[in-house]
């Protein structure tokens, strides 16, 4: 029995015990449902095993060489390829999708651009205070929760921030206060005890809320006088004494926080107000830790900017990376692209059906190892390896730490891992020359 990193979400859980002898999973202790998901997936039923092709509208399996063939021809007859999804691939393959990318003059995105993305954008002219999960172990006396439900999106996260006694948070527990600010009461409100601070604020009133805070933070004696987007006025005082009196805080924003508005810039806000109550802080900070569900999904910024000195969707136009203000939203919206490849995602299920419709309209490739809304639609399906599982490779954690990713077994039928079956695109694409 060995300690593996599981794949299973972005937490990236290093203590995790598999026992295998290389060709089965045998027990997996430590895991989270999310976890043991992501291992039971190596025997699935929608597990996805040989390459098919759409013949006569039905997909049917196919040969290797002749699924690539097909591959091949859709790209070559395409002037405006879009890739997307990448947050559920390690690095490398990452790497691999940007090199394809500029061999076929395409654009590629992550799913971190509708996500996290949002936030890091917002970031490179704001300014962000980020932090890692070992330091709110140790540090940490306040953790605020807004918009974010872990309790059942990355099920051990509170587990190892909450619970855990740090290098000087001995006690644990109980010095940690939890606050929770979301307008559903969701599972992350029972793990509350007397000390923590239950906000159930109304719907798309958060700005409301940040722009009270910003007003009232700086001064040690302004207290509202009135309650504000729901919170009555002993709460939000109690929010504002927290804020500005802990030691060392972090707020863990999940998706109800980054949903765009018409009339206003909700991250704009809420990082400036994090830049205002770290000024005013009187014993330490307060930091963010972004949360994101992919495990990887914190990677593909991280490989894009070290690769091409930029963060994010990244264009191509003679083999050169060119500015856009394209998004992925944009260029589905206005159709312009004329063929996807989407690699470990299924857009078709989690995109609004506006534009799944608008992409399920031309050529799609899929390149992913389970079946999906979007391989139904698809005009050729790539199966690939389980990374952390059946290939190994370097993922960003949500965090933003880097971890190893481990092999514990061979792949059924062989099955390419995703970086090297877009290794062999590009190779086909150069006529059998990378």
């Amino acid at each position: 029995m060995k300690r593996y990193p599981c794949s299973g979400c972005s937490l990236l859980c290093d203590d995790i015990i598999v026992k295998s002898d290389g060709l089965f999973i045998e027990e997996v202790i430590g895991a989270c449902l999310k976890g043991k998901e992501r291992f039971d997936q190596v025997n699935a039923q929608n597990r996805i095993t040989s390459p098919m092709i759409r013949k006569n509208n039905e997909l049917v399996n196919a040969s290797w060489e002749e699924a690539l063939a097909k591959t091949v021809e859709i790209i070559k007859n395409s002037s405006a390829p879009l890739l997307y999804g990448f947050s559920n691939v390690t690095c490398e393959a990452q790497r691999a999708g940007m090199d394809l990318a500029k061999e076929i003059n395409g654009f590629i995105d992550s799913n971190a651009s509708i996500c996290q993305g949002k936030i890091l954008n917002k970031a490179r002219s704001q300014g962000i205070n980020l932090t890692t999960i070992t330091e709110i172990i140790n540090k940490v006396d306040l953790i605020i929760l807004w918009g974010a439900n872990p309790a059942e999106t990355i099920p051990r996260l509170l587990n190892k921030i909450l619970f855990s006694r740090g290098k000087f948070r001995m006690t644990g527990r109980e010095i940690k206060t939890l606050v929770i600010i979301d307008p559903v009461k969701t599972a992350s409100f029972r793990v509350m005890g007397v000390r923590d601070l239950a906000l159930i604020i109304q719907p798309d009133k958060d700005i409301e809320l940040i722009q009270m805070l910003k007003e009232e933070c700086c001064s040690a004696d302004s207290i509202p006088s009135g309650g504000v987007a729901g919170i009555d006025k002993s709460d939000l005082k109690r929010l504002l004494l927290h804020l500005t009196g802990a030691e060392n805080g972090v707020i863990i924003l999940g998706q109800g926080v980054i949903q765009p508005h018409a009339n206003y810039d909700l991250i704009e806000e809420l990082l400036d107000l994090l830049q205002l109550i770290n000024t005013r802080q009187a014993k330490g900070r307060i930091s963010l830790l972004l949360l994101g569900g992919h495990f990887n999904m914190a990677g593909f910024d991280h490989v894009a900017l070290s690769s091409y000195g930029v963060s994010g969707k990244l264009q191509f136009e003679n083999k050169k990376l060119v500015k856009s203000e394209d998004t992925i939203v944009s260029k589905i919206n206005k159709e312009n692209f004329d063929c996807s490849i989407i690699v470990g995602t299924d857009p078709i299920s989690h995109l609004p059906h506006s534009l799944s419709s608008k992409l399920s309209k031309k050529p799609l490739i899929l390149i992913d190892n389970h079946n999906s809304a979007t391989s139904r639609i698809a005009d050729v399906v790539l199966p690939t390896a389980i990374t952390g599982i059946e290939s190994s490779g370097l993922a960003y954690r949500i965090d933003q730490v880097p971890v190893e990713l481990k092999k514990i077994l061979n792949p059924p039928n062989n099955i390419p891992s995703d970086e090297e079956l877009l290794n062999q695109l590009i190779e086909k694409l150069n006529g059998g020359a990378k």
